[in-house]
């Protein structure tokens, strides 16, 4: 692993935990969930340089549109959506791979509902070629 990933990982994780404490009954679950999600993503991009910790962090502002019944879209949402999306686009080969692995494996492991991940880039409006899809082939970006 880079160095410094289980740092971040380990950080992140943390901040999780404690931000959990603060929230409701009702969100812990999603949480949970979440951080296992991070945790289990550690070892998917090793060789890449863009941290799967770091895509998650630029979505958790759309957790409550994307997982939990908000009808649009926060400010904080579509700026990280937007981050994403820039990234994807200026990155290389391999990092465009790592940040579609760990989008794929996020629309696998969570609750996202993914007609309104697919609407975000019209919500946020901005243009990608990346999906939170789990049925995308990450080879082929």
């Amino acid at each position: 692993l880079h160095k410094g990933k289980n740092f971040i990982l380990s950080s992140s994780l943390i901040y999780l935990f404690k931000f959990q404490r603060k929230m409701s009954r009702n969100i812990i679950p999603t949480y949970s969930l979440l951080s296992l999600f991070l945790m289990s993503l550690c070892f998917v991009l090793a060789n890449a340089d863009v941290e799967c910790t770091d895509v998650i962090s630029n979505l958790f502002p759309c957790q409550g549109f994307l997982m939990n019944g908000d009808n649009s879209s926060s400010v904080a949402c579509c700026s990280g959506a937007q981050t994403i999306a820039k990234q994807f686009q200026d990155s290389e080969k391999p990092d465009r791979e790592s940040i579609c692995l760990c989008l794929k494996n996020a629309a696998i492991n969570l609750p996202i509902d993914l007609k309104k991940a697919a609407m975000l880039p019209l919500l946020c409006n901005f243009t990608t070629t990346i999906r939170i899809d789990p049925n995308v082939d990450c080879t082929k970006v």
